[in-house]
């Protein structure tokens, strides 16, 4: 039982509240240090996921090969011929001349308009029983694979189905065929979708079956014959299936039958190679200045977080600039991620001591040096002229200053020594600060010392408690004490006036 001034007139409540905030002072300390572990395990997963960006984005760009091997091909007639190269083109010029024929498909039709039962043309969305008067049909077609193999499908189809139905399931089957219904003919023409030459001396399309061959006319002689492409490449004649196809790298495309001759010269694609490089060291800069700002922000002592009953008292500017300066400076420097600025510095220029027949062994000959003020921790600056006459002179000396797999950290590329120090950093940050998959606080440091704190917190909010309850009780039994005396104040008043009255 709680007792609140009644005897002695005191605002018990409110002497208990400023006792007890007194009591509680250390309590806004444990929750401050609380919530800067937790705004610090924030920065840390911040710069991981920033490492993780950078890893990867470095895998894709300039560690693959297509990127840094970029070919170009140029013609002397875009409209005759054109190409495109892959990564393992050789260099250098390819005639193409006497183009004869180009790559045809086969394309069969029917050889009459197709009637109903009626002798009316027929209606492609209309039942096969109201059309034909059949309950079911089936055939079969043949078409043949680029190996020169024969693959038949087998289909059938009962009297709801319809022309445009059966139509549709040839279409979508493995035979490589497109087949249409032409309102304005009554016909079906049924095409390859490959074009050229796959079953040498017979037809490629096989019909068999007598929907097919007698209802929808299709005899199976051919309005086209597929063809191959015939023409000459360096001076050799020779032929294709297809009008595209590719030569050792080289993807050719003929476009036109001619007998000019076109030449395709494959050259090193300076530009993309040039723009992947940029790409890297724009990226790099971007990493090491927002780790760097992290190491090097001022750290405002006398602004600890705020806490819940500390936000409620200041206004929405107050609370923005004081959380400013409380995010300052959490991680300024870091040993683990100095550590990781330190090392990827070095990766970075040590030279790549890997193919000695290779032009280049540091990434200053490629132009690509740190600036001279040293607070930039490292930041890197090209010289683009410089740049670009290396990747002329030695495209695959560059990729390997980059991409290089040695069995030692010297003879790897700078690139690939930078993944690996990334991956050797998040490992340890994430030991200390944990991640998004973290199954538990008590699976890293940080987690662990947070869970300390927290029950630091709890603990001494039941101590806190135990204070509150001791200083009621000591009230109450002020209160109840002087009630007590009051009492027997009146009660001697009482008798001390029935005497003078006598």
């Amino acid at each position: 039982m709680r007792l609140s001034g009644f005897a002695s007139g005191m605002d018990i409540n409110q002497m208990v509240k400023d006792l007890m905030k007194a009591e509680r002072q250390p309590m806004q300390k444990m929750e401050q240090d609380q919530k800067e572990l937790i705004l610090k395990m924030g920065e840390y997963r911040e710069v991981n996921r920033e490492f993780l960006e950078f890893r990867n984005n470095t895998f894709d760009t300039i560690m693959r090969r297509a990127n840094m091997d970029a070919k170009q091909v140029s013609s002397s007639n875009e409209a005759l011929v054109s190409g495109t190269a892959s990564a393992g083109a050789s260099n250098g010029t390819y005639t193409i001349s006497n183009v004869s024929q180009l790559a045809t498909a086969e394309y069969h039709s029917s050889s009459q308009g197709i009637i109903n039962s009626d002798g009316a043309q027929v209606d492609p969305n209309a039942s096969l029983l109201d059309q034909f008067g059949k309950n079911s049909v089936g055939f079969s077609i043949t078409t043949y694979d680029k190996a020169g193999a024969a693959v038949t499908n087998s289909f059938s189809f009962d009297g709801a189905d319809t022309l445009n139905g059966v139509l549709s399931e040839i279409n979508n089957s493995e035979l490589g065929v497109q087949a249409f219904f032409d309102e304005h003919s009554g016909k079906i023409s049924m095409s390859r979708t490959e074009v050229g030459v796959y079953n040498e001396g017979g037809n490629e399309i096989e019909f068999t079956g007598a929907f097919l061959t007698d209802t929808l006319h299709m005899t199976g002689t051919p309005d086209n014959t597929a063809q191959n492409a015939v023409f000459t490449m360096n001076g050799l004649t020779t032929e294709r299936q297809s009008n595209d196809f590719d030569i050792n790298g080289l993807n050719i495309s003929l476009k036109s039958e001619t007998t000019e001759s076109v030449s395709l010269t494959v050259s090193n694609n300076t530009d993309d190679i040039f723009d992947t490089v940029m790409g890297f060291v724009d990226d790099y800069n971007k990493l090491i200045e927002m780790v760097g700002g992290k190491v090097s922000q001022e750290y405002h002592r006398d602004y600890a977080p705020l806490t819940d009953e500390q936000r409620g008292d200041m206004s929405d500017s107050e609370i923005e600039m004081w959380e400013e300066r409380a995010h300052s400076g959490l991680v300024r420097n870091d040993r683990i991620l100095s550590g990781a600025l330190t090392q990827m510095r070095q990766d970075i220029y040590a030279p790549v001591n890997g193919d000695a027949n290779l032009a280049f062994s540091q990434i200053a000959e490629l132009g690509i040096t740190t600036t001279s003020n040293y607070q930039d921790r490292g930041r890197l600056e090209v010289d683009e002229t410089k740049l670009r006459a290396a990747i002329d002179q030695d495209p695959e000396a560059v990729f390997q200053m980059f991409a290089a797999d040695g069995e030692t950290h010297e003879e790897k590329g700078i690139a690939r020594r930078v993944r690996e120090t990334l991956n050797d950093q998040m490992q340890v940050i994430s030991r200390r600060a944990g991640g998004s998959d973290a199954a538990s606080n008590q699976s890293f440091t940080m987690g662990r010392e947070i869970d300390q704190a927290s029950d630091r917190i709890t603990n001494f909010e039941r101590r806190m408690q135990q204070v509150e309850d001791r200083y009621w009780s000591q009230f109450t039994a002020m209160e109840q004490a002087m009630a007590q005396a009051n009492a027997q104040a009146e009660q001697l008043m009482s008798f001390t006036g029935g005497g003078q009255m006598m």
